[in-house]
């Protein structure tokens, strides 16, 4: 009996274990571009903080824009990314740096 309580709790223990890792949520790695409004031409800001690094002045326009980290915004259709990526996140603004 006490034979099958300790097989009775290894599979337990193995099961929870499977099935902690099978739900995790694994964040898909993004790279941070700011957009020049007047040239349409981005410059990767991933690390960097605003407003020592950039800034995003109130505007309409779009300032930073977050891509797969195998994504080329200026030049998706060479990039290793597969089709035409969307951003993942988006903020407005005028992009000074």
């Amino acid at each position: 009996m006490k034979n099958l309580k300790v097989k009775l709790a290894a599979i337990a223990l193995v099961l929870g274990a499977g099935s902690a890792l099978a739900s995790a949520h694994h964040a898909f790695a993004t790279r941070k571009w700011g957009k020049d409004a007047s040239t349409g031409i981005y410059t990767e800001v991933t690390g960097l903080s605003s407003p020592s690094g950039y800034r995003c002045q109130n505007s309409s326009n779009v300032c930073t824009e977050e891509y797969p980290t195998d994504v080329d915004p200026n030049n998706q259709a060479n990039d290793s990314h597969p089709g035409i990526a969307q951003p993942s996140n988006t903020v407005l603004g005028t992009f000074l740096q």
